[in-house]
Protein backbone atom coordinates (compact mmCIF):
# COMPACT_ATOMS: atom_id res chain seq x y z
CA UNK A 1 0.00 0.00 0.00
CA UNK A 2 1.22 3.12 -0.90
CA UNK A 3 2.21 5.74 1.97
CA UNK A 4 0.65 8.67 0.03
CA UNK A 5 -3.02 9.46 0.97
CA UNK A 6 -5.03 9.74 -2.29
CA UNK A 7 -6.22 13.28 -3.88
CA UNK A 8 -2.70 14.73 -1.55
CA UNK A 9 -2.75 18.04 -3.71
CA UNK A 10 -5.80 17.27 -5.86
CA UNK A 11 -8.28 20.11 -4.28
CA UNK A 12 -5.56 22.60 -4.37
CA UNK A 13 -4.75 21.93 -8.44
CA UNK A 14 -8.40 22.30 -9.45
CA UNK A 15 -9.18 25.19 -7.74
CA UNK A 16 -5.87 26.98 -9.15
CA UNK A 17 -6.79 25.18 -12.62
CA UNK A 18 -10.54 26.15 -12.98
CA UNK A 19 -11.21 28.25 -10.56
CA UNK A 20 -13.20 26.05 -8.43
CA UNK A 21 -14.79 26.42 -5.30
CA UNK A 22 -13.05 23.77 -2.47
CA UNK A 23 -16.65 23.18 -0.95
CA UNK A 24 -17.16 21.23 -4.51
CA UNK A 25 -19.87 23.87 -5.32
CA UNK A 26 -20.43 24.50 -9.16
CA UNK A 27 -18.36 27.08 -10.70
CA UNK A 28 -18.45 28.23 -14.42
CA UNK A 29 -15.54 26.41 -16.56
CA UNK A 30 -12.12 28.34 -16.52
CA UNK A 31 -11.96 27.02 -20.91
CA UNK A 32 -14.99 26.11 -23.21
CA UNK A 33 -15.96 23.05 -23.94
CA UNK A 34 -13.63 20.47 -25.59
CA UNK A 35 -10.51 22.53 -24.39
CA UNK A 36 -8.02 20.10 -21.90
CA UNK A 37 -7.79 21.49 -18.24
CA UNK A 38 -5.14 18.70 -16.73
CA UNK A 39 -3.06 18.87 -13.84
CA UNK A 40 -0.34 16.67 -15.28
CA UNK A 41 1.87 18.42 -17.99
CA UNK A 42 1.86 15.29 -20.02
CA UNK A 43 -1.86 15.65 -20.35
CA UNK A 44 -1.99 19.25 -20.64
CA UNK A 45 -1.56 20.12 -24.52
CA UNK A 46 -4.19 16.93 -25.23
CA UNK A 47 -7.94 17.91 -25.98
CA UNK A 48 -10.79 14.97 -24.56
CA UNK A 49 -13.71 14.25 -26.60
CA UNK A 50 -17.10 15.13 -25.10
CA UNK A 51 -20.05 13.69 -26.86
CA UNK A 52 -23.87 12.78 -26.59
CA UNK A 53 -23.35 8.54 -26.45
CA UNK A 54 -26.09 6.45 -27.06
CA UNK A 55 -25.70 2.40 -26.57
CA UNK A 56 -29.47 0.29 -26.91
CA UNK A 57 -28.08 -2.43 -26.20
CA UNK A 58 -29.34 -2.89 -22.98
CA UNK A 59 -32.26 -0.32 -23.36
CA UNK A 60 -33.75 1.69 -26.04
CA UNK A 61 -33.06 5.43 -25.91
CA UNK A 62 -30.56 4.80 -23.61
CA UNK A 63 -28.14 7.81 -24.08
CA UNK A 64 -25.29 9.74 -21.90
CA UNK A 65 -22.50 12.55 -21.54
CA UNK A 66 -19.82 10.65 -22.93
CA UNK A 67 -15.94 11.72 -21.76
CA UNK A 68 -12.81 10.16 -23.59
CA UNK A 69 -9.53 11.09 -24.08
CA UNK A 70 -8.60 10.00 -27.68
CA UNK A 71 -5.03 8.36 -28.20
CA UNK A 72 -4.32 7.46 -24.42
CA UNK A 73 -4.19 4.11 -22.40
CA UNK A 74 -4.03 5.06 -19.49
CA UNK A 75 -7.37 7.36 -19.28
CA UNK A 76 -11.34 5.65 -18.71
CA UNK A 77 -14.25 6.65 -20.74
CA UNK A 78 -16.90 8.40 -18.70
CA UNK A 79 -20.32 8.63 -19.07
CA UNK A 80 -23.08 10.03 -17.30
CA UNK A 81 -26.96 9.98 -17.62
CA UNK A 82 -29.54 11.72 -15.51
CA UNK A 83 -33.09 11.68 -16.09
CA UNK A 84 -35.20 14.76 -17.76
CA UNK A 85 -37.36 16.35 -15.92
CA UNK A 86 -35.26 17.25 -12.60
CA UNK A 87 -34.05 20.07 -11.32
CA UNK A 88 -31.02 21.49 -9.68
CA UNK A 89 -30.57 20.51 -5.97
CA UNK A 90 -33.06 18.18 -6.24
CA UNK A 91 -32.30 14.67 -5.29
CA UNK A 92 -32.83 11.85 -7.90
CA UNK A 93 -30.71 9.21 -9.14
CA UNK A 94 -27.66 9.55 -11.50
CA UNK A 95 -25.83 6.56 -13.42
CA UNK A 96 -22.40 6.42 -14.30
CA UNK A 97 -20.44 4.32 -16.81
CA UNK A 98 -16.37 3.87 -16.20
CA UNK A 99 -14.74 2.01 -19.19
CA UNK A 100 -11.55 1.39 -18.49
CA UNK A 101 -8.03 0.16 -19.16
CA UNK A 102 -6.91 -3.22 -17.85
CA UNK A 103 -3.99 -1.31 -16.33
CA UNK A 104 -5.73 1.17 -14.20
CA UNK A 105 -5.89 0.15 -10.74
CA UNK A 106 -8.90 2.02 -9.57
CA UNK A 107 -10.78 4.99 -11.19
CA UNK A 108 -12.24 7.57 -8.93
CA UNK A 109 -14.77 10.69 -10.44
CA UNK A 110 -15.90 13.87 -8.55
CA UNK A 111 -19.79 14.60 -8.70
CA UNK A 112 -19.11 17.82 -7.74
CA UNK A 113 -15.70 18.70 -9.79
CA UNK A 114 -13.19 18.61 -6.87
CA UNK A 115 -11.75 16.03 -5.10
CA UNK A 116 -13.24 18.06 -1.48
CA UNK A 117 -16.66 17.65 -0.51
CA UNK A 118 -18.40 16.22 -2.93
CA UNK A 119 -19.24 12.74 -3.59
CA UNK A 120 -16.60 11.11 -4.79
CA UNK A 121 -17.43 7.62 -6.23
CA UNK A 122 -14.56 5.18 -6.68
CA UNK A 123 -14.08 2.01 -8.64
CA UNK A 124 -11.62 -1.09 -9.03
CA UNK A 125 -11.73 -4.38 -10.64
CA UNK A 126 -12.39 -7.01 -8.38
CA UNK A 127 -12.09 -10.64 -10.10
CA UNK A 128 -14.57 -10.87 -12.93
CA UNK A 129 -16.19 -7.69 -11.69
CA UNK A 130 -15.69 -4.59 -9.81
CA UNK A 131 -15.97 -3.02 -6.49
CA UNK A 132 -17.85 0.14 -6.05
CA UNK A 133 -17.09 2.46 -2.93
CA UNK A 134 -18.20 5.73 -1.59
CA UNK A 135 -15.89 8.07 -0.95
CA UNK A 136 -15.86 11.69 0.62
CA UNK A 137 -12.76 13.94 1.75
CA UNK A 138 -12.53 16.66 3.98
CA UNK A 139 -9.03 17.86 3.04
CA UNK A 140 -5.92 16.00 2.08
CA UNK A 141 -6.31 12.20 3.88
CA UNK A 142 -7.68 9.12 2.10
CA UNK A 143 -11.14 9.99 1.61
CA UNK A 144 -13.29 8.00 4.26
CA UNK A 145 -16.39 6.14 3.40
CA UNK A 146 -19.53 7.92 2.83
CA UNK A 147 -22.59 6.45 3.73
CA UNK A 148 -24.91 9.50 2.55
CA UNK A 149 -24.56 8.19 -1.13
CA UNK A 150 -25.27 4.31 -2.14
CA UNK A 151 -24.66 2.35 -5.45
CA UNK A 152 -26.75 -0.21 -7.24
CA UNK A 153 -24.37 -2.17 -10.00
CA UNK A 154 -26.30 -1.85 -13.47
CA UNK A 155 -23.38 -4.47 -15.20
CA UNK A 156 -19.84 -4.80 -14.59
CA UNK A 157 -17.14 -6.96 -16.41
CA UNK A 158 -13.49 -7.76 -17.34
CA UNK A 159 -11.63 -8.94 -20.18
CA UNK A 160 -8.09 -8.58 -21.65
CA UNK A 161 -7.95 -5.04 -22.39
CA UNK A 162 -10.42 -3.13 -20.32
CA UNK A 163 -12.64 -3.91 -16.70
CA UNK A 164 -16.62 -1.89 -16.81
CA UNK A 165 -18.57 -0.79 -14.81
CA UNK A 166 -21.84 0.98 -14.69
CA UNK A 167 -23.84 1.98 -11.24
CA UNK A 168 -26.64 3.88 -10.54
CA UNK A 169 -25.80 6.47 -7.28
CA UNK A 170 -27.96 7.98 -4.73
CA UNK A 171 -26.78 10.65 -3.31
CA UNK A 172 -24.61 12.04 -6.12
CA UNK A 173 -27.00 14.39 -7.43
CA UNK A 174 -27.09 16.46 -4.05
CA UNK A 175 -24.94 17.38 -1.52
CA UNK A 176 -24.30 19.18 2.00
CA UNK A 177 -22.76 22.15 -0.08
CA UNK A 178 -23.68 21.36 -4.06
CA UNK A 179 -25.82 19.99 -6.41
CA UNK A 180 -24.98 19.08 -10.10
CA UNK A 181 -25.98 22.12 -12.16
CA UNK A 182 -28.70 20.53 -14.26
CA UNK A 183 -29.59 23.68 -15.99
CA UNK A 184 -26.53 24.84 -17.18
CA UNK A 185 -22.43 23.70 -17.68
CA UNK A 186 -21.43 21.29 -14.91
CA UNK A 187 -17.96 20.55 -13.92
CA UNK A 188 -16.80 16.89 -13.14
CA UNK A 189 -13.62 15.73 -12.14
CA UNK A 190 -11.52 12.23 -12.28
CA UNK A 191 -8.29 10.65 -11.15
CA UNK A 192 -7.00 7.24 -11.42
CA UNK A 193 -4.35 5.42 -10.87
CA UNK A 194 -1.88 1.77 -12.02
CA UNK A 195 -1.54 0.54 -8.47
CA UNK A 196 -4.34 -2.26 -7.19
CA UNK A 197 -6.19 -1.60 -4.02
CA UNK A 198 -4.93 -3.53 -1.09
CA UNK A 199 -8.27 -5.53 -0.75
CA UNK A 200 -10.15 -5.38 -4.33
CA UNK A 201 -13.26 -7.35 -2.30
CA UNK A 202 -13.68 -4.35 0.30
CA UNK A 203 -15.31 -1.25 -0.80
CA UNK A 204 -13.81 -0.15 2.63
CA UNK A 205 -10.08 -0.50 1.42
CA UNK A 206 -7.06 1.81 1.03
CA UNK A 207 -6.19 2.68 -2.31
CA UNK A 208 -2.64 4.23 -3.87
CA UNK A 209 -1.81 8.10 -4.51
CA UNK A 210 -3.07 9.13 -7.94
CA UNK A 211 -1.41 8.85 -11.52
CA UNK A 212 -3.76 11.10 -13.47
CA UNK A 213 -6.03 13.35 -12.81
CA UNK A 214 -8.45 15.54 -14.78
CA UNK A 215 -11.97 17.62 -15.07
CA UNK A 216 -14.44 18.55 -17.76
CA UNK A 217 -17.29 20.81 -18.19
CA UNK A 218 -19.99 19.87 -20.32
CA UNK A 219 -24.08 21.31 -20.60
CA UNK A 220 -26.00 18.38 -18.66
CA UNK A 221 -29.06 18.70 -21.13
CA UNK A 222 -26.21 16.10 -22.74
CA UNK A 223 -26.61 13.78 -20.20
CA UNK A 224 -30.14 13.83 -20.01
CA UNK A 225 -32.60 10.78 -21.30
CA UNK A 226 -36.68 10.42 -20.81
CA UNK A 227 -37.56 9.51 -17.24
CA UNK A 228 -38.89 6.09 -18.70
CA UNK A 229 -35.80 5.25 -20.60
CA UNK A 230 -33.94 6.29 -17.36
CA UNK A 231 -36.06 4.03 -15.02
CA UNK A 232 -35.69 1.06 -17.20
CA UNK A 233 -32.49 1.21 -17.57
CA UNK A 234 -31.70 1.03 -14.03
CA UNK A 235 -34.60 -1.53 -13.16
CA UNK A 236 -33.24 -4.63 -11.96
CA UNK A 237 -29.58 -2.93 -10.53
CA UNK A 238 -28.31 -4.41 -7.24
Amino acid sequence: MASHPLFHLLPFLLVLLAGLHPEGTSASPAAPPNHINEAHTDLSKRQYNAARYCDNSRTQGMCYLEYSRPGTTTVPVLRVAVPEGVSSGSTFDTVLQIVAPVTLGWAGFAWGGGMTRNPLTVVWPNGEGVTVSSRWSEGRTLPPVYPSATYRTISASRNGTHWTAEVVCSGCSRWNGGSLNINGVHTFAWAVSRTPVSQPGNPASSFAYHNNVGMFSEPMSMAAVPRAVFDEHVRGAR
